[in-house]
Protein backbone atom coordinates (compact mmCIF):
# COMPACT_ATOMS: atom_id res chain seq x y z
CA UNK A 1 0.00 0.00 0.00
CA UNK A 2 1.34 3.34 -0.87
CA UNK A 3 -0.23 6.64 -0.04
CA UNK A 4 0.71 10.60 -1.73
CA UNK A 5 0.56 12.82 1.40
CA UNK A 6 1.44 16.41 2.45
CA UNK A 7 3.34 17.35 5.63
CA UNK A 8 0.50 19.75 7.81
CA UNK A 9 2.25 19.72 10.51
CA UNK A 10 5.62 18.62 13.01
CA UNK A 11 5.54 19.13 16.62
CA UNK A 12 8.23 20.16 18.50
CA UNK A 13 7.89 17.44 21.07
CA UNK A 14 9.54 14.34 21.49
CA UNK A 15 8.96 12.45 19.99
CA UNK A 16 7.47 14.95 16.81
CA UNK A 17 4.03 14.34 16.10
CA UNK A 18 3.69 14.52 12.01
CA UNK A 19 0.16 15.48 11.07
CA UNK A 20 0.19 14.42 7.06
CA UNK A 21 -2.54 14.73 4.72
CA UNK A 22 -3.05 13.91 1.48
CA UNK A 23 -4.78 9.99 0.16
CA UNK A 24 -5.49 9.44 3.72
CA UNK A 25 -5.02 10.88 7.11
CA UNK A 26 -2.04 10.02 9.05
CA UNK A 27 -0.35 10.85 12.11
CA UNK A 28 3.24 9.58 12.79
CA UNK A 29 4.85 9.66 15.91
CA UNK A 30 8.42 9.35 15.66
CA UNK A 31 11.64 11.24 17.31
CA UNK A 32 13.17 13.66 13.99
CA UNK A 33 16.43 15.05 15.54
CA UNK A 34 17.37 11.64 16.85
CA UNK A 35 17.09 10.12 13.95
CA UNK A 36 18.62 12.69 11.97
CA UNK A 37 15.84 13.15 9.74
CA UNK A 38 14.37 16.52 8.35
CA UNK A 39 10.51 16.48 7.42
CA UNK A 40 9.20 20.20 7.30
CA UNK A 41 5.46 21.73 6.83
CA UNK A 42 4.83 21.42 3.14
CA UNK A 43 6.66 18.51 2.28
CA UNK A 44 5.62 15.80 -0.35
CA UNK A 45 6.04 12.63 1.17
CA UNK A 46 4.84 8.87 0.09
CA UNK A 47 4.28 6.50 3.17
CA UNK A 48 4.33 2.45 2.21
CA UNK A 49 3.18 -0.51 4.13
CA UNK A 50 4.11 -3.90 3.09
CA UNK A 51 4.05 -7.31 4.58
CA UNK A 52 7.70 -8.27 3.43
CA UNK A 53 10.60 -6.40 4.36
CA UNK A 54 12.60 -4.43 1.46
CA UNK A 55 15.77 -4.73 0.88
CA UNK A 56 16.43 -1.30 -0.90
CA UNK A 57 16.21 0.94 2.21
CA UNK A 58 18.36 3.78 1.37
CA UNK A 59 15.48 5.02 -0.45
CA UNK A 60 13.45 5.93 2.61
CA UNK A 61 13.72 8.61 4.77
CA UNK A 62 12.10 6.47 7.96
CA UNK A 63 11.82 2.35 7.93
CA UNK A 64 10.61 1.04 10.48
CA UNK A 65 8.36 -2.29 11.36
CA UNK A 66 5.47 -2.55 13.14
CA UNK A 67 2.59 -4.02 14.87
CA UNK A 68 -1.07 -3.42 13.75
CA UNK A 69 -3.12 -3.42 17.04
CA UNK A 70 -6.39 -1.66 16.33
CA UNK A 71 -8.38 -1.81 13.37
CA UNK A 72 -12.11 -0.10 13.87
CA UNK A 73 -13.83 3.48 13.92
CA UNK A 74 -12.39 4.10 10.09
CA UNK A 75 -8.80 3.74 11.55
CA UNK A 76 -5.76 1.73 11.18
CA UNK A 77 -3.25 1.52 14.72
CA UNK A 78 0.06 0.63 14.49
CA UNK A 79 2.39 0.45 17.06
CA UNK A 80 6.43 1.25 16.51
CA UNK A 81 8.27 0.43 19.35
CA UNK A 82 6.07 2.14 21.19
CA UNK A 83 5.24 5.01 19.05
CA UNK A 84 2.63 5.30 17.17
CA UNK A 85 0.84 5.33 13.62
CA UNK A 86 -2.69 6.42 13.14
CA UNK A 87 -4.01 5.89 9.44
CA UNK A 88 -7.81 7.36 9.00
CA UNK A 89 -9.12 4.60 6.95
CA UNK A 90 -9.34 0.56 8.00
CA UNK A 91 -6.95 -0.98 6.05
CA UNK A 92 -6.87 -4.93 4.99
CA UNK A 93 -4.48 -5.88 7.61
CA UNK A 94 -5.33 -7.92 10.88
CA UNK A 95 -4.15 -7.24 14.46
CA UNK A 96 -0.88 -8.88 15.12
CA UNK A 97 0.38 -8.73 12.06
CA UNK A 98 3.62 -7.53 11.49
CA UNK A 99 4.15 -4.42 8.40
CA UNK A 100 7.47 -2.63 7.44
CA UNK A 101 6.93 1.17 7.31
CA UNK A 102 8.30 3.40 5.04
CA UNK A 103 8.51 7.07 4.37
CA UNK A 104 10.45 8.60 0.96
Amino acid sequence: MEFSLKVVDVSSDTPNVITLKGDVEVVLEIPLDKLGIKLSKGDNVKLVIHKEKDQDLKKYKIYAWGLVYYIGDGTTRISIGGLQLDIKKELPLKIGEKVYIGVL
